[in-house]
Protein backbone atom coordinates (compact mmCIF):
# COMPACT_ATOMS: atom_id res chain seq x y z
CA UNK A 1 0.00 0.00 0.00
CA UNK A 2 2.95 2.05 1.09
CA UNK A 3 4.71 1.58 -2.46
CA UNK A 4 1.55 2.28 -4.49
CA UNK A 5 0.76 5.77 -2.17
CA UNK A 6 4.65 6.55 -3.11
CA UNK A 7 4.25 5.82 -7.27
CA UNK A 8 0.80 7.83 -7.22
CA UNK A 9 2.80 10.82 -5.36
CA UNK A 10 5.66 10.81 -7.69
CA UNK A 11 3.19 10.81 -10.59
CA UNK A 12 1.06 13.28 -9.48
CA UNK A 13 4.41 15.26 -9.17
CA UNK A 14 5.53 14.37 -12.76
CA UNK A 15 2.61 15.36 -14.04
CA UNK A 16 1.92 18.64 -12.63
CA UNK A 17 5.51 19.55 -13.18
CA UNK A 18 5.78 22.58 -15.87
CA UNK A 19 7.05 21.49 -19.04
CA UNK A 20 10.69 22.57 -19.62
CA UNK A 21 11.54 23.49 -22.73
CA UNK A 22 15.40 23.46 -24.19
CA UNK A 23 14.63 27.39 -25.29
CA UNK A 24 15.15 27.55 -21.48
CA UNK A 25 18.29 25.90 -21.31
CA UNK A 26 20.51 27.18 -24.42
CA UNK A 27 21.75 30.92 -24.65
CA UNK A 28 20.81 33.25 -27.59
CA UNK A 29 21.93 33.91 -31.13
CA UNK A 30 21.67 37.65 -29.80
CA UNK A 31 23.34 36.98 -26.42
CA UNK A 32 26.13 34.60 -27.81
CA UNK A 33 26.90 36.91 -30.31
CA UNK A 34 27.57 39.24 -27.74
CA UNK A 35 29.59 37.59 -25.47
CA UNK A 36 32.02 36.80 -28.59
CA UNK A 37 32.31 40.11 -29.72
CA UNK A 38 32.86 41.26 -26.09
CA UNK A 39 35.54 38.50 -25.69
CA UNK A 40 36.99 39.30 -29.34
CA UNK A 41 37.63 43.28 -28.25
CA UNK A 42 39.09 42.15 -25.02
CA UNK A 43 41.49 40.25 -26.68
CA UNK A 44 42.34 43.17 -29.25
CA UNK A 45 42.87 45.37 -26.77
CA UNK A 46 45.33 42.77 -25.00
CA UNK A 47 46.87 42.57 -27.73
CA UNK A 48 47.15 46.03 -28.59
CA UNK A 49 48.29 46.78 -25.21
CA UNK A 50 51.17 43.65 -25.22
CA UNK A 51 52.09 45.00 -28.66
CA UNK A 52 52.43 48.95 -27.77
CA UNK A 53 54.93 47.51 -24.90
CA UNK A 54 57.01 45.54 -27.26
CA UNK A 55 57.34 48.72 -29.88
CA UNK A 56 58.76 50.87 -27.13
CA UNK A 57 62.71 50.74 -27.94
CA UNK A 58 63.55 49.72 -24.26
CA UNK A 59 61.75 46.62 -25.18
CA UNK A 60 64.28 46.05 -28.31
CA UNK A 61 67.09 47.25 -25.92
CA UNK A 62 66.25 44.68 -23.52
CA UNK A 63 65.73 41.65 -26.36
CA UNK A 64 68.86 42.66 -28.15
CA UNK A 65 71.19 42.20 -24.81
CA UNK A 66 69.87 38.40 -24.33
CA UNK A 67 70.04 37.82 -27.74
CA UNK A 68 66.50 37.80 -28.59
CA UNK A 69 65.11 39.18 -32.31
CA UNK A 70 62.10 41.74 -30.78
CA UNK A 71 60.47 41.59 -34.23
CA UNK A 72 60.07 37.44 -33.98
CA UNK A 73 58.99 37.80 -30.58
CA UNK A 74 55.63 40.74 -31.63
CA UNK A 75 55.07 38.44 -34.17
CA UNK A 76 54.14 35.31 -32.23
CA UNK A 77 52.34 37.39 -29.42
CA UNK A 78 48.70 36.68 -31.28
CA UNK A 79 49.25 32.98 -31.22
CA UNK A 80 49.38 33.06 -26.99
CA UNK A 81 46.36 31.51 -25.35
CA UNK A 82 43.86 34.26 -23.74
CA UNK A 83 44.76 33.26 -20.51
CA UNK A 84 48.23 34.10 -21.21
CA UNK A 85 47.51 37.31 -23.49
CA UNK A 86 45.18 38.39 -20.47
CA UNK A 87 48.05 37.85 -18.15
CA UNK A 88 50.69 39.73 -20.00
CA UNK A 89 48.56 42.95 -20.95
CA UNK A 90 47.88 43.12 -17.33
CA UNK A 91 51.64 42.87 -16.89
CA UNK A 92 52.10 45.80 -19.24
CA UNK A 93 49.57 48.27 -17.72
CA UNK A 94 51.32 47.88 -14.39
CA UNK A 95 54.85 49.00 -16.07
CA UNK A 96 52.94 52.28 -17.22
CA UNK A 97 51.24 53.01 -14.31
CA UNK A 98 53.37 51.07 -11.48
CA UNK A 99 56.42 53.17 -10.30
CA UNK A 100 57.52 50.46 -8.44
CA UNK A 101 57.44 48.28 -11.49
CA UNK A 102 59.97 49.87 -13.46
CA UNK A 103 60.95 53.28 -12.97
CA UNK A 104 60.52 56.23 -15.50
CA UNK A 105 62.98 57.86 -17.50
CA UNK A 106 63.12 61.31 -15.67
CA UNK A 107 63.26 59.63 -12.15
CA UNK A 108 66.48 57.09 -13.35
CA UNK A 109 68.01 60.73 -14.99
CA UNK A 110 67.68 62.50 -11.69
CA UNK A 111 68.96 59.62 -9.67
CA UNK A 112 72.02 59.00 -11.50
CA UNK A 113 72.75 63.09 -11.37
CA UNK A 114 72.35 63.07 -7.52
CA UNK A 115 74.78 60.12 -7.41
CA UNK A 116 77.17 61.79 -9.63
CA UNK A 117 76.73 64.86 -7.50
CA UNK A 118 77.32 62.96 -3.90
CA UNK A 119 80.29 61.37 -5.65
CA UNK A 120 82.05 64.75 -6.35
CA UNK A 121 80.80 65.70 -2.74
CA UNK A 122 82.87 62.87 -1.28
CA UNK A 123 86.00 63.59 -3.34
CA UNK A 124 85.65 67.04 -2.56
CA UNK A 125 85.68 66.13 1.13
CA UNK A 126 88.22 63.34 0.83
CA UNK A 127 90.98 66.02 -1.31
CA UNK A 128 90.30 68.78 1.82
Amino acid sequence: MRTSLAVAAAMVAIVSAPPAFTQDHLLGRDTAQARLAAAAAERRHALDAVDHLLARPEAARAASSVGVDIAAVRATVPSLGDAELADLSARAAALETDPVAGLDHDIKLLLEIFLIVAIVILVLRAID
